[in-house]
């Protein structure tokens, strides 16, 4: 039994259309849901305690219990535990090993020069002016300022010459290797007498995050050093004067390898610091603080004073409630797009996971790497920035990612990365729910602006970000702050800076992302449909020069499509450039097809039936060889091949049959069958429809409504008898309703009856025209209705 097509009914008038609930009204029910929804989640809690006026030496009257269980803060001994574990942090210093290496070539630079200077010297017989040329060359060559008469004490110590210069080195290398300061006294220790160290490389790079532990008394300072150079002149086999100025000379080569570093120091007492864990005081519900009589003492005085400090943290603010109803008025607002505009397809719905998944991955990687990056770039900026551990949170990026999601794929998609990126960006902060919620409404923002900009340009990647997100993390952090009892300006300022900073950076790295994402993962935007549905192109152009019926017929399978999907909820711009690449396989022959019989001469009365059916059908694979010229989307492509499923071209099959003397049931009828695919997808369906459809709706001359509604049944029918949707996915009943009512909305429209003009008549009359068009096969007057719904191909 064929499928019966329920089709909707398209009043004139505005009484048919039912009346929808009044914008205010709907706006008014809104509002009250989120006016009461927030106030009963901002209903003040119970206090802890009844009374907290007591003082020290009062009399309890009545016994002073708590009525709901309570975890405080002890914050005067979490303080002073702190403190204790900053005192205990032991001074962090820095190595510097280029400052060894430089010792040793400027060692070794100055021997050999007093050595060649000293043979000089001699050969020219000690003169004063040779004395002076070589104080002239060591302060030009070494930068280094002596009297003549110290020059002369060094060129003739036996010491420069005669000492073992290896040796001498290696004295030096046992210096460096134990560490030398500039002084051990009043250097900077532990209480064990201990300092660490992070060591380096000559490069400047970090040898091991773990600093190594010395002890003070074990190293070198400047005076030591000098103490064993000066010992080991003296334990020189030869004899040599003026030891003390020779140590000094020498001295000046050799500069200490590690300095106390306060920065260090200071990170390394923040971290100790931060590693204490608050000093916490749990009391039940029902427990009694104080009984009736008791005198009170300063340790209940302070157990109470926790008790009110931490039941007015926690008391309800004005601020609270504002907080609590923006965040129900932007689920209700995203929620209700959401689910108004849902759609169960998209342009690139089968590399969803795929490009999400890749998204979130990136997204975690900038995420870790802004949480090691700021602190480091804050930490050297030279204005005091008062920052803790939220402002570095606030500047991280959190938009990018569902910037892409939101520009490649649709609402729905953006709104489900929305909650995933946000779980994400809370457990990277450290399971913070102020994070979640933070990085929640500034997603869910942005998937709405890119939603309201469309997709058609890169720019609404720009303004979703600026108009939306920026606003959105603006609000969301000042109020996070009012909300805070130890809220400063300073400290709001920064946050609201580092807010605006992740809102700026975000738009950059999606748009960075965007065109990566496009070439890998093969994706197609709408930015990508716009550029290829251009009518300028040169395949457009050479269909409306070769195959002008060809282009006409493509326009108007788009025109169908396009209504169609909007009807679906698919994507009009897809369905529009489907359309109008599916029949590019006939521009190479447009002779061929009936279409275009208005500038050429029909050639198939001259063919066989059987070569006829192959320069029909054989336009599928010259699309297809197009498409790959092309390199035309897979979506797209799908169009071609698929636009005619498997069906057969009836009416020179019929003809075959006619002329033929093999019986019916022994009859090949491959060689009259496209060689394509069957749809398989909604959208596919949709262009073999809205081409067949199209195609048969040209015999129609003055067509009424009930006229075009036959076509659209009967060719559905047939579709379905055929077994052409077997292998469709998502296409229903309700579906193909949809369609067919769609397609006689704007076929109504296209052949609506106009009014006659009086004393006209346009039709021809002629017998002999009618009956030379009648005798054309494959013309368009040969063929019934019936007819055309076998040929609509």
């Amino acid at each position: 039994m064929p499928f019966k097509l329920n089709f909707l009914k398209f009043p004139h008038s505005s009484s048919g259309i039912s009346r929808r609930r009044p914008f205010w009204v709907s706006l008014l029910v809104g509002f009250l849901f989120i006016l009461i929804t927030a106030y009963l989640l901002y209903i003040p809690q119970q206090k802890t305690v009844i009374d907290f006026s007591l003082e020290a030496g009062d009399i309890v009257k009545d016994d002073i219990i708590i009525n709901k269980s309570i975890t405080v803060e002890d914050k005067e001994s979490t303080e002073k535990n702190r403190r204790q574990a900053a005192e205990n942090v032991t001074p962090v210093y820095r190595d510097y090993p280029e400052n060894q290496k430089r010792a040793r070539d400027s060692i070794t630079r100055w021997f050999r020069f007093i050595r060649e200077a000293r043979k000089d010297y001699i050969k020219n017989k000690k003169t004063r002016e040779e004395l002076k040329r070589i104080k002239t060359l060591i302060e030009s060559q070494l930068g280094l300022e002596f009297s003549e008469n110290e020059i002369r004490v060094i060129l003739e110590s036996r010491f420069f010459n005669k000492v073992d210069l290896d040796q001498m080195l290696g004295v030096v290398k046992s210096f460096y290797d134990t560490r030398i300061l500039t002084s051990l006294t009043g250097a900077d220790q532990g209480k064990d007498g201990s300092i660490q160290l992070f060591s380096r490389t000559v490069e400047g790079g970090e040898t091991s995050r773990e600093p190594v532990i010395l002890k003070i008394d074990l190293l070198y300072d400047l005076k030591k050093a000098k103490t064993h150079l000066l010992r080991f002149i003296k334990q020189q086999p030869f004899r040599t004067t003026s030891e003390e100025f020779i140590v000094s000379v020498l001295m000046q080569f050799i500069e200490p390898n590690i300095f106390y570093s306060l920065n260090l120091t200071q990170e390394a007492k923040q971290k100790a610091a931060a590693a204490v864990n608050p000093v916490l005081i749990k009391l039940k519900a029902g427990k009694v603080i104080l009984r009736r009589g008791d005198e009170v003492k300063p340790e209940d005085i302070k157990i109470l004073k926790l008790i009110a400090f931490e039941d007015k943290r926690r008391e309800r603010k004005l601020s609270d409630f504002y907080l609590i109803f923006l965040v129900l008025g932007f689920l209700t607002l995203f929620g209700g797009k959401f689910f108004k505009i849902w759609s169960s397809s998209g342009i690139n719905k089968d590399k969803l996971f795929t490009v999400t998944g890749a998204t979130l991955l990136v997204s975690v990687i900038v995420y870790r790497a802004s949480l090691f990056l700021f602190p480091l770039i804050l930490s050297n900026i030279t204005l005091d920035i008062q920052y803790d551990i939220y402002s570095i949170f606030y500047a991280i990026p959190f938009g990018f990612g569902v910037l892409v999601i939101a520009f490649i794929f649709n609402l729905q998609s953006a709104v489900i990365f929305s909650f995933a990126n946000a779980l994400v960006g809370g457990i990277v902060c450290g399971w913070d729910f102020n994070i979640f919620l933070y990085v929640l409404l500034g997603n869910l923002a942005v998937s709405y602006g890119i939603e309201y900009y469309e997709r058609i340009k890169r720019s609404p990647t720009i303004k979703a970000a600026v108009l939306w997100l920026l606003p959105v993390n603006l609000i969301t952090i000042s109020l996070f702050h009012l909300t805070q009892s130890d809220f400063t300006l300073m400290h709001l300022s920064v946050s609201v800076l580092m807010g605006i900073f992740s809102a700026l950076i975000s738009p950059i790295l999606a748009n960075f992302i965007i065109p990566i994402w496009e070439v890998f993962f093969n994706l197609v935007t709408e930015l990508k449909l716009i550029e290829l549905t251009n009518l300028n192109l040169p395949i457009f152009r050479e269909m409306l020069e070769k195959a002008p019926g060809t282009y006409h017929h493509s326009q108007m399978v788009s025109s169908l499509s396009e209504a169609a999907a909007q009807d679906l909820g698919l994507s009009p711009l897809l369905q529009r450039a489907m359309a109008l690449y599916h029949d590019i396989g006939k521009i190479d022959n447009p002779h061929f097809f009936t279409e275009n019989h208005t500038i050429y001469q029909n050639p198939h009365p001259k063919l066989p039936p059987r070569d006829s059916a192959k320069n029909i059908t054989s336009h599928i694979s010259d699309g297809m060889e197009r498409a790959e010229k092309l390199k035309l989307p897979p979506m797209i492509k799908s169009s071609i091949i698929q636009h005619h499923g498997t069906k057969r071209v009836h009416y020179f099959f019929d003809k075959a049959r006619e002329m033929s003397s093999i019986a019916s049931d022994g009859f090949d009828d491959n060689v009259f069958r496209y060689q394509g695919e069957k749809p398989k997808n909604i959208e596919n369906a949709i262009i073999m429809l809205a081409d067949q459809v199209e195609a048969a709706s040209k015999s129609l001359s003055a067509p009424t409504d009930e006229e075009i509604k036959n076509v659209i049944q009967k060719i559905i029918d047939a579709n379905i008898e055929e077994g052409q949707f077997e292998e469709c996915e998502g296409l229903t009943f309700k579906a193909l309703n949809a369609i067919a009512n769609s397609f006689l909305k704007k076929l109504s429209s296209i052949y609506h009856m106009r009014i006659s003009y009086p004393g006209f008549d346009f039709k021809e009359k002629k017998e002999k025209e009618t009956t030379d068009q009648q005798a054309q096969p494959g013309g368009r007057a040969a063929r019934s209705t019936t007819d055309r719904l076998k040929t609509v191909s």
